[in-house]
């Protein structure tokens, strides 16, 4: 960040949406005050998010989120579309990232191999579908065993559970872009199984399978 102005710019909480995304693009003073007037806008909405949702501690992790949200906010600033003010957007960008630490943080003592142990969860049939259904599930469960590597394997099971995509990638120690690749890699060899026994996804979506 650059060098602090002897003379500081005057806080102005009150931007326009085109100011506030020119001085969030410019270098020095301008983007010092952009984000010194910011902060306390994302700080807020970290708070009123985190608060009701954390035993202890929400200040404390607002304060560890709020320059991750500035950033964010800087980065994708590209993305607004201005049919909203543009302190509104930024504090939804705000939420969805607490939101994200909130999901790593209820997996993060969650061991991996507690959950890819444990099949994908579904809700209980009705009694008329009920065999249908659990002769689907079975076979989703032997393609993934059979078919799958067992990265692969470990990997669709755990998104299938629900373990945000950041925090499977964090414990198969890749990236996001390269789990989003083995994922897709693992569903096109599912539905080539699938099709190799004259079945489609959409049959065992019909048949209640997850």
């Amino acid at each position: 960040m650059a060098a602090r102005s002897p003379h500081p710019v005057p806080r102005r909480p009150d931007r326009t949406n085109a100011e506030w995304l020119a001085d969030l693009a410019a270098d020095g003073p301008a983007l010092d005050a952009a984000l010194r007037d910011l902060r306390p806008v994302l700080l807020r909405a970290l708070h009123v998010t985190l608060a009701p949702r954390v035993d202890r501690g929400a200040d404390a992790l607002a304060e560890d989120l709020v320059q991750d949200a500035l950033l964010q906010v800087r980065e994708r600033a590209g993305q607004f579309r201005g049919d909203a003010k543009f302190t509104t957007w930024a504090q939804k960008v705000a939420v969805h990232l607490a939101f994200s630490e909130l999901r790593r943080k209820r997996w993060e003592d969650v061991p991996l191999d507690a959950v890819v142990a444990d099949p994908p969860s579904t809700p209980e049939p009705a009694a008329d579908v009920s065999m249908a259904n659990a002769e689907a599930v079975a076979l989703v469960r032997r393609l993934i065993a059979e078919e799958l590597t067992e990265r692969q394997s470990t990997a669709l099971t755990a998104v299938l559970n629900g373990m945000p995509l950041d925090e499977v990638a964090r414990r198969l120690d890749t990236n996001r872009n390269a789990l989003y690749k083995l994922l897709h890699d693992a569903r096109l060899k599912l539905r080539k199984a699938f099709e190799d026994r004259g079945l489609t996804p959409d049959d065992l979506l019909d048949s209640g399978a997850p």
